[in-house]
């Protein structure tokens, strides 16, 4: 039976998804491309058509269908990943061409050091990378070529992963919809050409959610017990290599919270305290051990990483609430500056809490409380009505001389998935329809169900996780790319079924006697 605080919770998400759609239709927010309406509200309706009243032919639902729709997801996905690489910069260059260094057996510079001490979340993709260039030095291959195959395993591991979380609640039907419409948006996009956390992370995140919803449902504790660890384990993992997965564990921990709260009583007070508290310990003790490890792993002077350099909590909280307009005249609301960067440069871990505190009191005493909710319901509306995701955002991405096609099938790949390509603004405005119709029947199945069984409940509190970081914190909409599936797998599984005959306003009157 849906619980009071669950169902509040699930019409908050509900509602907000769907203002999601509603102001990208009317009012859009733009991040770093327009969208073409004339090609995102048809593709928009066809979509949240096909997934109130299509039905999966029974012929492919059967066990073997989501292996091979995962199988060739990666394998597609490598392929174009292969395609179209070309010259990417910001943090994803910096972190390979250490790696190449430390390879190579050069020392890393006083620069770098200052790099890792102010983001020491990216030492793990340093591993990664160095990975990457030992099995691309063995094998006589270019290192980004063995990196964009290991994304597009990550494709694949992530595809069959959503298919499991969805088939126990939803049926085989709406889990093969799950898998179609993920390989569309993160399969086939640009960043498969990027080295970089967002697609190393997602297999963890979606199992790590999947693994959680499978404990909730297995009886007895060892079971359980067993599935919860490994949970925990996939999202300490998915944590190490992105920090935002971390609202998995607090949604894990917010949802067994949510269930005393409605029901309480000791006996299950007594099951779901220590468990909840244990996950959250067992959660912060691995992240601990796999961040040690990732250190030490990479071969780094972990003495010249200076702690005192990396920002504070209270410094990425103000830096999403900066406010800025790029060329191209939009506004970008709470995203990278250079100048909040330097601005800390060589400050106290005090005099940086100190200047992060006085920015919020400026903005606050700025905008008013009033002006404030307008720019974190814009902001919101930024980061979630971009079917993109920021590709081509980064650094100098977008310049066109990025691109140098090699061959006729990279030509053609750049035609559809560079930025510049011809084809690059169709393919986009399909996109963001997609991604909206995504939006629209979670949302719209939110508000409509009746009682919900837990693990949408799950899937909600974390999409409602992963809102409020993007909403309090620096980010764009790439930090909601590692969750892709998870909201698709949201939409599979609180969709309802439209009854066209319960639409009807109008009826024939009935003839009254006299």
């Amino acid at each position: 039976m849906e619980t009071p605080v669950g169902r509040a919770l699930l019409r908050l998400t509900g509602v907000s998804l769907v203002l999601v759609v509603a102001t990208a239709l009317l009012a859009p927010r733009q991040p770093n491309i327009t969208y073409d309406r004339a090609i995102v509200v048809p593709v928009l309706v066809v979509c949240a058509a096909l997934a109130w009243f299509g039905r999966v032919p029974g012929a492919l639902k059967n066990r073997w269908v989501p292996v091979g729709v995962a199988v060739v997801g990666g394998a597609v996905a490598t392929g174009l990943g292969l395609a179209l690489r070309y010259d990417f910069g910001w943090d994803a260059r910096v972190m390979l061409e250490m790696a190449r260094s430390l390879h190579a057996g050069r020392m890393l510079g006083d620069g770098e050091y200052e790099y890792l001490s102010l983001y020491p979340n990216n030492i793990p993709l340093l591993v990664i990378d160095r990975f990457g260039v030992e099995v691309a030095a063995a094998l006589g291959l270019a290192p980004v070529a063995v990196l964009i195959t290991l994304t597009g395993v990550c494709v694949a591991v992530t595809l069959y992963a959503a298919h499991l979380l969805v088939v126990p609640v939803a049926g085989r039907g709406a889990a093969l919809f799950t898998q179609l419409v993920v390989a569309a948006l993160v399969g086939t996009s640009p960043w498969l050409s990027v080295p970089y956390t967002d697609y190393y992370a997602m297999p963890f995140v979606v199992g790590g959610v999947a693994l959680a919803a499978a404990a909730w449902r297995r009886p007895g504790w060892v079971a359980r017990l067993t599935l919860g660890g490994l949970a925990v384990a996939a999202i300490a993992v998915a944590y190490v290599v992105k920090t935002t997965p971390a609202v998995v564990i607090v949604a894990l921990v917010a949802v067994a919270m949510v269930r005393l709260a409605d029901d309480w009583s000791t006996a299950r007070a007594r099951v779901l305290i220590p468990a909840g508290l244990a996950a959250a310990v067992t959660f912060l003790g691995l992240s601990a051990a796999l961040t040690t490890g990732a250190a030490a792993a990479t071969g780094l002077d972990t003495d010249r990483i200076a702690p005192d350099v990396t920002p504070p909590v209270v410094w990425w909280l103000a830096n999403g609430m900066n406010e800025q307009v790029n060329a191209s005249g939009d506004v970008q609301y709470g995203t990278y500056r250079r100048d909040m960067v330097q601005a800390i440069e060589g400050r106290t871990p005090a005099e940086m809490r100190e200047y992060a505190r006085t920015f919020i009191g400026d903005r606050w005493d700025e905008r008013g409380p009033l002006g404030m909710l307008e720019f974190y319901a814009s902001k919101a509306a930024w980061n979630w009505g971009d079917g993109m995701f920021w590709a081509w955002g980064e650094g100098p991405d977008s310049q066109p001389e990025r691109v140098v096609p090699g061959d006729p099938l990279a030509a053609a790949v750049n035609e559809v998935n560079g930025l510049h390509g011809r084809w690059y603004p169709v393919r986009a405005a399909a996109a963001q329809g997609l991604w909206l119709a995504v939006l629209l029947v979670a949302g719209v199945g939110l508000l409509r169900r009746g009682p919900a069984r837990r693990e949408v409940l799950i899937l909600a509190v974390t999409v409602l996780g992963i809102a409020a970081f993007t909403i309090l914190f620096q980010g764009r909409s790439r930090y909601l790319f590692a969750f892709v599936p998870v909201v698709v797998a949201l939409a599979a599984v609180s969709r309802s079924r439209l009854d066209l005959g319960s639409l009807r306003r109008f009826r024939r009157p009935q003839r009254l006697g006299r």
